[in-house]
């Protein structure tokens, strides 16, 4: 059963930004890489109709590229975006209530860190910790897909390490993961395929044992 399919997507915002997209997941993890500037965050942008596009996106064989956002949100599609966006004076548990109530024993359990501190502001956490509280609040929405934005952007590496270990433990609860990112280590740890984006086109694409000789230039052009 395909979960999300993208197919020959265009996205613009003044110009053409995504050029003929093609792009499966199943109930897997899928990594999309790739530099700075190659279309990763416009991809998500349009998945979730934020951007103007053309082409065909279905999700469990349904067509959702003319619904509203919050109509996609609805079906199962839940993010946690670069840059959190967390609400930084509430505590960690209200942040993760404002999604929802029914998943919470299960994200205290894959972050316990999270209900320790449950009761303490966001503001006053670690960026590490507010990461955990971002993919906590996503998963909040019991999505049927979830979508992660760079979640190891600024985070050092034994940080980086536990969201790994989080997002393999997702996976392992039957939630299918996209994960954008441009750490390739991360990526290919928790990631059945990946694909490689490169100015708005996919330059390459493969189950992660296969890519393992991926070409740095591509994350330097």
């Amino acid at each position: 059963m395909k979960v999300l399919e993208v197919r020959n997507l265009k996205a613009y915002y003044d110009s053409e930004v995504l050029r003929g997209i093609n792009i499966e997941i199943g109930k897997e993890g899928v990594a999309i890489l790739g530099p700075n500037g190659a279309g990763k965050t416009t991809l998500i942008k349009a998945i979730f109709g934020l951007v103007k596009t053309e082409g065909e996106i279905l999700f469990f064989g349904k067509p959702i590229q003319n619904l509203k956002t919050h109509e996609r949100v609805r079906l199962g599609i839940s993010v946690c975006p670069e840059g959190r966006r967390l609400f930084p004076s509430m505590s960690v548990e209200d942040n993760l209530l404002i999604a929802g109530d029914e998943m919470l024993e299960t994200v205290y359990e894959l972050f316990p860190r999270l209900k320790e501190r449950r009761k303490q502001p966001v503001k006053t956490m670690s960026g590490g910790e507010q990461q955990m509280v971002a993919i906590a609040r996503a998963l909040m929405q019991k999505p049927k897909l979830l979508i992660l934005d760079e979640p190891s952007t600024g985070l050092a590496p034994a940080i980086v390490k536990v969201i790994g270990d989080a997002i393999v433990k997702i996976k392992e609860m039957g939630i299918p993961v996209m994960i954008v990112e441009q750490n390739v280590h991360l990526a290919f740890r928790v990631a059945d395929r990946a694909y490689v984006l490169v100015k708005g086109r996919v330059v390459k694409e493969g189950r992660v044992e296969d890519l393992h000789s991926i070409e740095e230039h591509y994350f330097e052009m």
